[in-house]
């Protein structure tokens, strides 16, 4: 799984796909995604910098994204990054898969801070779901790439009341009824 986020954890609000926005129904190009602990958003591959910008004027079929930077990837792809409040890379820049390029925003038309990522075939035109490249679902949820161990070994750590959570991870295979402790522990303080 790939997260587009200097995080390890995402939640994806509106995935690929038919939806009603405003009242009107319209095909969603491509994931809604929203950082859970990081705001800077990351290269989810490699390639080159094609779009680095602000589009305000609405007669742009672009304007929507408001501050996008667009990739196009060393498979051809291009890569949208929309809503962006800021963004950290230029065109014609090279990047590499997890470098920084902005920080999620809430700019053109957008109800809300979050991350529009959209993935298109080489012709610039043709839209996959991000699922194909991401690995995260095409459904709404939360998505982590740590295991679900790891997360309540985090939350439990946190709260004080795991202290070496290092030691916890190495004993996880040793006790089969260790994960399942942990989790009850995790589910009852949250």
């Amino acid at each position: 799984m790939i997260i587009p986020f200097a995080c390890d954890t995402v939640k994806l609000t509106s995935p690929y796909g038919n939806r009603t926005l405003n009242g009107k129904k319209q095909f969603h190009s491509g994931y809604d995604l929203v950082g859970v602990g990081s705001y800077d958003v990351v290269a989810a591959v490699g390639g080159t910098v094609v779009r680095s910008r602000i589009v305000t004027d609405k007669s742009n079929a672009t304007w929507q994204w408001g501050n996008y930077v667009c990739i196009k990837g060393e498979d051809g792809r291009y890569y949208y990054y929309c809503h962006l409040k800021s963004r950290s890379v230029a065109q014609n820049q090279t990047v590499r898969a997890g470098d920084k390029l902005g920080v999620m925003g809430n700019t053109g038309y957008s109800f809300g801070a979050h991350l529009h990522f959209e993935v298109r075939e080489s012709d610039g035109k043709t839209t996959l779901s991000p699922e194909t490249v991401l690995g995260i679902p095409n459904k709404t949820g939360k998505y982590s790439t740590k295991s679900q161990y790891e997360s309540d070994l985090e939350l439990l750590a946190k709260r004080g009341i795991v202290l070496s959570p290092g030691y916890w991870l190495k004993r996880k295979n040793i006790d089969p009824y260790l994960t399942v402790l942990i989790h009850n522990m995790a589910e009852y303080i949250n």
